[in-house]
């Protein structure tokens, strides 16, 4: 498997290429799903197509450098390995399999975790399960427990608002017919070091308010280093824990035992999300064999061009996915983007204050929000939209009927109106001189979203390595926890 489009396979990633790939406007994985389009990012208002294979150099020595981080799981600025890129193998999924099947009795799941701890989670039950997934029931859920999502602030109303929920559910089930026996919560709680403020807190919390409460049997497990309070912790209760991946912080965590944990217990198909991220992982091995070739790797060719169009000032980045179950990849980039890349210096200790802004918004209910600003606001950002090609065959909740009132919009299906949407919107702010481009899936899997995922990871990466800052460390975070430690 490998990428198609201007200079295929064996392509020596010259400028040849890169001028073919950009005329031919996309780039695509085909084994993977995933395609990339970026007209609207070039012409009217956007770069000049020269401009950007004038850049071809700096892409290939980025290329370059991601293939060494791959190989090593070294890079400079950082003594901890970066593992990240090593996509998990199907064995390596037994323990989270095996967790899975001895938690599946639970009634409710509390998955406590901030960060990349809480929103990679997140991104795999909305997109893959919806939502809406705890308001089904069990049987529709094929017989696994609830899943919640806590500790991602500090906010003492939501964390009240948890236990009327878990107070109505051990009523309900303490009432059932021929008793239905104690309500079973298992808090899982999701941190490296184990002291995380927002994670422990909300875990000792929980376990005092959850034991307290009649009719609720709790059970602690947590992914954590050896040796952390919240290691100890789990001994203390006789809970399970589980190692933390090594060398993969949070926000690259989504397709490591950290991310797919929930997925695991709430029976998305992992292998088939690791699958499409390896299908990435090789076209972009691939293409970068020898150094980077933007013709054939999305992810290279999406980081150059968003990379030029911070140096000409569109440093706000607006990621629009059209899908309610895709908000929250939008909501993930934004961590993965600013934490990754918005830094005071490059790795030679230059002044550089680098990064762009991402700024999250989905969809048609955005283009009746931000679009004015999009449209005719200050030309500081890029627009880039996410959108899926086959949603399935449509039911009468998402067609038109063919009735009169209906005008133009009869037997016409949300998934087109909704990609007519989408290309109106392109065409607008093209027609202003404002640059777009657009990640296309073929349908929403969990394939080619592990293909997706992978690769907007890789482009945060490698446009790390254009403005020579280390995209693995976070400085900026670690300022304010001193300050919080010392006030403590």
């Amino acid at each position: 498997m490998g990428a198609s489009g201007a200079g295929g396979p064996g392509s020596a990633g010259g400028a040849a290429a890169l001028e073919a790939a950009l005329a031919a406007g996309e780039v695509r994985l085909e084994g993977a799903g995933l395609t990339y389009r970026f007209t609207r990012s070039l012409a009217g208002g956007g770069l000049p197509p020269g401009e950007v294979t004038a850049a071809l150099p700096a892409a290939r020595a980025a290329g370059a450098a991601f293939a060494r981080i791959v190989a090593t799981g070294e890079t400079a600025g950082m003594t901890e390995p970066v593992l990240w890129p090593r996509v998990l193998d199907d064995a390596a999924l037994a323990p989270l399999e095996a967790f899975a099947a001895r938690a599946r009795g639970h009634d409710l799941v509390l998955s406590v975790g901030i960060g990349g701890s809480y929103l990679g989670n997140r991104v795999l039950r909305d997109a893959l399960l919806g939502p809406g997934w705890n308001a089904l029931p069990r049987a529709a859920r094929g017989d696994r427990p609830e899943l919640h999502f806590t500790g991602q602030h500090l906010d003492p109303l939501e964390a009240r608002a948890l236990l009327p929920l878990v107070r109505a559910r051990a009523a309900a089930q303490a009432s059932a017919v021929g008793g239905g026996g104690p309500l079973r919560v298992l808090v899982l709680a999701i941190s490296k070091s184990g002291t995380t403020t927002e994670t422990l807190a909300t875990t000792l919390g929980l376990l005092e308010a959850l034991g307290a409460t009649p009719g609720v049997e709790v059970g602690l497990a947590a992914l954590t280093a050896p040796g952390s309070v919240l290691s100890a912790l789990v001994a203390e209760r006789r809970g399970e824990a589980l190692p933390f991946p090594e060398g993969i912080g949070g926000r690259w965590s989504v397709l490591s035992a950290c991310g797919l944990v929930t997925a695991a217990l709430t029976g998305v198909d992992c292998r088939a999300l690791l699958a499409g991220a390896r299908a990435a992982a090789a076209a972009t091995a691939a293409a970068s064999a020898g150094g980077g070739d933007p013709a054939r790797d999305p992810a290279l060719l999406y980081a150059l061009l968003h990379h030029l169009h911070g140096r000409r000032g569109r440093t706000g980045a607006v990621f629009m996915p059209y899908a309610e179950r895709l908000r929250c990849v939008s909501e993930w980039y934004v961590q993965l983007l600013a934490e990754s890349l918005g830094k005071a210096n490059d790795r030679a200790g230059r002044a550089v204050h680098a990064g762009r802004t991402p700024i999250v918004a989905v969809g048609t209910t955005d283009m009746h929000a931000q679009t004015q600003l999009h449209q005719e606001g200050p030309k500081d950002k890029t627009v880039t939209t996410l959108d899926v090609l086959d949603w399935g065959p449509a039911t009468v909740a998402d067609r038109v009927p063919e009735v009169p009132v209906a005008g133009a919009l009869a037997g016409r299906t949300f998934g087109a109106l909704n990609t007519l949407a989408r290309e109106a919107n392109e065409e607008a702010l093209h027609g202003s001189g404002r640059p777009s481009d657009a990640w296309l899936l073929d349908r929403l899997d969990a394939r080619t979203l592990g293909a997706l995922l992978w690769t907007l990871m890789a482009s945060v990466a490698y446009e790390g390595e254009l403005l020579d800052v280390c995209a693995y460390d976070q400085p900026g975070v670690e300022a304010y926890k001193k300050i919080m430690r010392a006030r403590l």
